[in-house]
């Protein structure tokens, strides 16, 4: 079967790179209008690791495609063999499927250290075998795939150099030179490059301290649209439980007050389902999806304590698996 594939293509020497970063839910909110303003063009958002997606991504991306970035993804891998790097990989598409069009610059295989440490003793020929196989599952798929890596891992052989020539690389070097190493990748040039860890997390819109800066050598294309959770949060009395756009919890979502909140894209998930049920109310009486803020305080906790006495459940404020279960059958 043929895959339509779009290819990444680089700047052209003559062509100065754009600025770019990436992020994970480390930091924390973020105003993508901010960031953009403040001179990024590309976003590298993190969807997830292992099995697990990352608490923020769809958050993340769907502010990215209203600011109107270019967006790509990465996916940190937790896998000791094959099978597990294949559910890495499917995990992966899953989770980034409604945002294909936008993701322009690629799916980044991150593997590093604590993929190391997880896997256990493997020589660098498995563990080239394993990311390639990641690779090529996302590949498959019709997205194009790179490496991310940094000059130590790549210098002290890590990696197989058949596998970094392979693919687009994302080379990694916090200094104000890039150095030799990033020219060991695809076509000889690194597609990105992340020259520092130390960005000033407030002047790019981001309520962590420091943010991870980039210089990008794609040749970018950016599209400014409508996002997808919003296409179908118009209107709560048009949409249907399986509608929901978030990740359903694998935790007991609650509020204790003066405690630290539970925030995340799961959150949204529950925060949703009381919005479609009328529970959040802007001034006018009118259904307030502004309110579906993925953080879990007092208001989530008084109209979750409305839904459950009014579907007859145990009125003890905190969402777990019998109340799911009951949100989703309506």
């Amino acid at each position: 079967m043929m895959v339509n594939k779009k290819a990444i293509q680089l700047l052209e020497y003559t062509m100065l790179p754009v600025n770019g970063s990436d992020i994970s839910y480390y930091q924390g909110d973020i105003d993508f209008e901010i960031m953009k303003a403040a001179g990024i063009k590309v976003i590298i958002i993190r969807a997830g690791y292992g099995s697990t997606v990352d608490k923020r991504f769809i958050s993340y991306i769907n502010g990215a495609i209203k600011a109107g970035l270019a967006i790509g993804v990465y996916w940190f891998i937790y896998a000791r063999d094959i099978a597990g790097v294949i559910n890495n990989a499917e995990k992966c598409l899953e989770v980034i499927s409604p945002y294909k069009e936008y993701i322009v610059c690629g799916v980044w295989a991150d593997w590093e250290y604590d993929s190391d440490r997880y896997a256990g003793i493997l020589t660098p020929g498995t563990r080239s075998s394993m990311v390639d196989t990641f690779n090529q599952t996302i590949e498959a798929d019709g997205y194009e795939s790179g490496i991310y890596s940094n000059q130590d891992y790549i210098q002290s052989g890590k990696f197989k150099p058949q596998l970094i020539l392979k693919y687009p690389l994302w080379f990694a070097k916090y200094s104000s030179s890039i150095g030799n190493y990033a020219s060991k990748g695809k076509h000889s040039r690194p597609y990105l490059w992340q020259y520092s860890s130390s960005g000033n997390g407030s002047i790019y819109g981001v309520t962590s301290k420091l943010i991870d800066l980039n210089r990008v050598y794609i040749d970018i294309e950016s599209k400014s649209a409508i996002a997808p959770v919003d296409e179908v949060s118009q209107d709560p009395d048009k949409i249907k439980a399986s509608d929901n756009p978030y990740p359903e919890p694998t935790r007991t979502i609650y509020y204790i007050p003066g405690k630290s909140i539970m925030y995340g894209d799961d959150v949204k998930w529950v925060q949703w389902h009381l919005w479609r049920f009328g529970l959040f109310l802007d001034g006018n009486e009118k259904p307030d999806a502004a309110q579906i803020d993925g953080k879990w305080g007092p208001a989530s906790d008084k109209a979750l304590n409305i839904a459950q006495e009014v579907l007859k459940l145990i009125p003890d404020k905190k969402c777990g698996p019998k109340t799911r279960s009951i949100f989703k059958q309506i």
